[in-house]
């Protein structure tokens, strides 16, 4: 499953990773001649997730991403192409085997979380819709 978060107009050179323009025919960083398509192609315009990461501290996010670079400590990962030129930096303890079931049952279960407080806050609030106002005059 292929996670293209950008726009089709956007590419990352392959060979110092700045973004280039679909029009474009050298990299405006490096001069290399960009090659968009066939056997010779000299830019990255997808990335397949290959790892997931849970970068916030309290929450139960997931993230599809694809590991750049691994340290001793951290990982450099893109969660999009745009982001690839600069990744972002996730400690190892937080980059997990990419597994697309698993991520689609914790998904699955954010949904059903969300539908079910959407929900509870629709019934509250006919509760509040029959309160009184309060009368000292009784």
């Amino acid at each position: 499953m292929l996670y293209n978060n950008i726009s089709n107009d956007m590419a990352v050179c392959a060979n110092c990773f700045q973004s280039i323009e679909e029009n474009s025919s050298n990299c405006p960083a490096c001069g290399t001649n960009v090659i968009f398509d066939g056997e010779n192609k000299s830019v990255i315009d997808r990335i397949e997730p290959n790892c997931l990461i849970h970068r916030y501290e309290g929450s139960d996010l997931l993230e599809p991403a694809f590991l750049i670079k691994e340290a001793r400590a951290n990982c450099k990962v893109a969660t999009r192409l745009k982001e690839y030129p600069k990744p972002i930096t996730v400690p190892k303890s937080k980059v997990y085997k990419f597994d697309d079931k698993i991520l689609g049952s914790v998904k699955a279960l954010r949904n059903e979380r969300t539908a079910t407080m959407y929900r509870y806050d629709q019934l509250i609030g006919k509760h509040f819709e029959k309160l009184q106002p309060f009368n000292n005059d009784n």
